[in-house]
Order: structure tokens, then C-alpha cells, then sequence
């Protein structure tokens, strides 16, 4: 049997030599089983040394979001499970907004199922998605593009968002915070997630576990400001507190 720590050391390592590494190779390595190497890689995103990703772990980037290629596979059976519970939300002849992100778009793939949603969304991804489906009430939110995000972004999206009333806002998050809240990483997604807010009847939070106790460097929702959080794992004391005294429903994939 493997030591732990030795297995923890091993990683890193090969994380500071590739910038990734890989559960299958981990596995071989250490003749132990893949669950136990996604254990390890577990522990050493919570201790802030990597960040998970499907079928491995990769460097963090703590000044700026992933490129949306990496953030895709972040997650991917927790984000699936996410959109699956939020989906059940959903019911005929609403209006919704869909914010971009890779949450959100797990969650649009069962928006293909329900032509009578009016659908309103600044995610390029999204647009794609519900277009090739032949989605009859469609509506893309356009302005900047911003190729990171692959999102429309800029005053233009915040200013259409003003301009109605949404049923049910579906938003991501770059991080959550105990002190601070629902935080971003940068202006233009917290300036539409603010808008949002003030121009839905519900606020739907879907964040996976990964983003909970990290800091982002905006303030965009204080805990009150979301009607329900939807997240794929059990909240630790702090945050469950908080979620109960802001009378946040929280909903568990």
C-alpha cells in the first residue's frame, strides 16, 4: 500500500514539471485505484494547489478565470448533475435569462425539451446549443464579445436586461466566500449578474463545490440576494450557516 503523503508529494511534483496531471497515470504509478487518486487530487484542490478537472488535476489560476476549454471538463459530472436538478424548476410559458458559464450550459441542454420557455441568454454556447436545436423562442443578448467567456459582455446586455422581467435568472459564479458572498473575477459578468437580480422574480445559483471558499475579487451578491443555490455537495458549517440565515433554499444534485 502506498503511502498517502508520498502519493500527495508525487503529484505535486508532476504538476510543477507539466502543469497537469493525470488520474490514470497516478493510478499506474502508485498501483492503487483511480477513486483513491481522485481522493488525493481532491485534497489538494481544497489546500488550493490545483484545480479538478475530468480525468485529472491542472494549475490554478488565481488572477483570472480558465479559458473556457478547461473549464468545461471542471467538474463535468457535478456540473451535469447541477443542471439536471435545475431543470426541474422549469415550467411552461415562462421567460427565463440563462447566464453564461459552463454550469449554465449543462443546464441549457435541457432547455431543449421546453419549447414553450422564452429563452434569454448572453452565452455564444448557449445561443449554439438551442439553435442547432431548433429552439422556437430564442433570444440571444447581444453586445461585446468577449472570447474568454465566449459571451456577449459590455453595456449592451446589462441595458437589455433593464428592460424586462424575467420569471427565473439562472446564474453562475466564479467563487463564493463566507465573508464576502457570490464574488467574480471580473466587471462585466457581475455587472449582468447584478442587473439580473434586480430584474428577476427568482434567482437561481448554480455553483458546483469547487467554487465555495475561494475569494474572487468582486463583491456581486451578498448570500440574501439568491432565492435558491443548487450545488453538488453537502455545504461545510460556515457557508450552511450563512445559506439558513439569509433564507437561501438550498438544493443538493
Amino acid at each position: 500500500m502506498s503511502d498517502p503523503e508520498d502519493r500527495l508529494q508525487y503529484a505535486l511534483a508532476e504538476l510543477d514539471r507539466h502543469g497537469r496531471v493525470s488520474v490514470q497515470a497516478l493510478a499506474e504509478h502508485f498501483q492503487v485505484s483511480r477513486e483513491t487518486v481522485r481522493r488525493d487530487l481532491k485534497q489538494l484542490e481544497l489546500e488550493g494547489h490545483l484545480r479538478c478537472i475530468y480525468g485529472g488535476g491542472v494549475k490554478p489560476r488565481p488572477n483570472a478565470d480558465e479559458p473556457i476549454a478547461d473549464r468545461m471538463r471542471l467538474n463535468a459530472r457535478e456540473k451535469a448533475r447541477i443542471g439536471e436538478c435545475a431543470a426541474t424548476l422549469l415550467r411552461d410559458n415562462i421567460k427565463i435569462f440563462v447566464d453564461t458559464g459552463t454550469t449554465t450550459l449543462a443546464f441549457a441542454k435541457h432547455l431543449r425539451n421546453w419549447p414553450d420557455i422564452t429563452v434569454y441568454t448572453n452565452s455564444l454556447d448557449i445561443v449554439a446549443l438551442l439553435a442547432d436545436a431548433g429552439h422556437p423562442n430564442l433570444v440571444a443578448v447581444g453586445g461585446d464579445v468577449r472570447a474568454s467567456y465566449r459571451a456577449f459582455m459590455g453595456p449592451d446586455p446589462v441595458d437589455l436586461v433593464t428592460r424586462h422581467l424575467f420569471d427565473i435568472a439562472f446564474v453562475g459564479i466564479a467563487t463564493v466566500d463566507s465573508r464576502f458572498g457570490f464574488m467574480d473575477l471580473g466587471q462585466d459578468e457581475a455587472n449582468i449578474r447584478r442587473a439580473l437580480r434586480k430584474h428577476s422574480k427568482q434567482c437561481v445559483m448554480l455553483a458546483d463545490s469547487s467554487k465555495f471558499g475561494r475569494q474572487g475579487s468582486i463583491c456581486t451578491y451578498e448570500f440574501r440576494d439568491v432565492d435558491i443555490l443548487i450545488t453538488d455537495a453537502p455545504l461545510k458549517a460556515d457557508f450552511a450557516a450563512q445559506m439558513d440565515q439569509a433564507q437561501v433554499k438550498v438544493l443538493y444534485a
